[in-house]
């Protein structure tokens, strides 16, 4: 009898062996991780690490290589905040007309592209043949479509309203409104093919339950057919927002290096850090760790709208 008690006291003092569960689900989601992680790492990290590491250093033409800047590591930031913005004015204004460029293609330009992109998709007959139309822009390369843009502004215009070629006035605000009338207009097609696409997903019993409550047009767009395609106008606007200060405007596809010369109030951000590091431009190496702090910068400024905007939207998405 003492021998059992005492067995049992010892297999009751013993602790249940824990069984290994393998969470399938979350394998499989940290799995699916892996593969963006992997993408970030490579293609901006690895990428960009010598970029990243350009903000610190400078180019010692003696020789011809980049160093680590002494003493006062953080000069090219301190360049970009009180050289290139407070004395020079340079950074201002760009940064200005690269948000004004951002709200008239984001913002604007969305909004009338979703309109047009309605209208196509309720014209069931003639919707293919708008859709060819708005894809042939993307089938000429973009030099070509900038020739006839400036062919328009310097000889179409002027004989047909008696305007000046706006392209060749000396007011920055007339260069540079110009040139985004033309972004905003080469963007517009493929917005509209974008949104079309999308709305041909909407379910058409969705669609027909709306008509038979007595959903006139614009209440199934902003009611039915807009919510549908919310995450597509959603993914678009912050591709946009985190692009924002690295669109061109197709200012050097018109004039090269000479706005940012001459015309320094027509720049964009995108434009001024593309013309100091293109190859054989007449800034130099000298500009390399510039123009790196300067896009780190702009990196950290448009996380937070991003993420903000990424939150914003998915409420509707919800």
């Amino acid at each position: 009898m003492v021998e059992n008690s005492e067995a049992t006291v010892n297999n009751d003092l013993k602790t249940p062996k824990r069984k290994f569960v393998v969470n399938k689900k979350k394998i499989f989601y940290y799995g699916l991780m892996i593969i963006p992680i992997a993408q970030f790492c490579l293609f901006y990290i690895g990428v960009n690490f010598q970029s990243i590491l350009l903000a610190f250093q400078e180019y010692d033409a003696i020789n011809g290589k980049f160093v680590f800047i002494k003493g006062d590591i953080f000069r090219n930031f301190r360049d970009v905040f009180v050289k290139y913005s407070v004395q020079n004015n340079i950074l201002p204004p760009a940064m200005k007309n690269s948000l004004i460029l951002w709200f008239f293609t984001a913002i604007f330009g969305t909004l009338v592209a979703i309109f047009f992109s309605y209208f196509i998709f309720k014209s069931k007959k003639l919707g293919r043949f708008y859709r060819f139309i708005l894809f042939l822009p993307s089938i000429l390369p973009g030099v070509l479509l900038a020739n006839i843009f400036e062919c328009v502004s310097r000889d179409v215009l002027p004989l047909l309203f008696g305007w000046k070629n706006m392209l060749a006035s000396s007011d920055p605000m007339t260069v540079f409104n110009t040139v985004m009338i033309y972004s905003i207009f080469l963007s517009f097609g493929t917005q509209v093919l974008l949104y079309s696409n999308a709305m041909e997903q909407v379910s058409p019993a969705v669609l027909e339950a709306a008509q038979l409550d007595g959903v006139n047009n614009m209440g199934e767009l902003f009611l039915v057919v807009l919510p549908g395609i919310m995450g597509t106008v959603s993914t678009f606007m912050i591709a946009t927002v985190a692009g924002a200060f690295a669109n061109q405007a197709n200012l050097y596809t018109f004039y090269g290096e000479w706005i940012a010369t001459n015309l320094p109030n027509a720049n964009t951000i995108g434009y001024y850090m593309f013309v100091i590091v293109q190859n054989g431009g007449s800034y130099g190496k000298a500009f390399y760790g510039f123009a790196s702090a300067l896009g780190l910068c702009c990196t950290v400024v448009a996380i937070i709208p991003t993420i903000l905007l990424r939150r914003f939207s998915k409420k509707f998405e919800d």
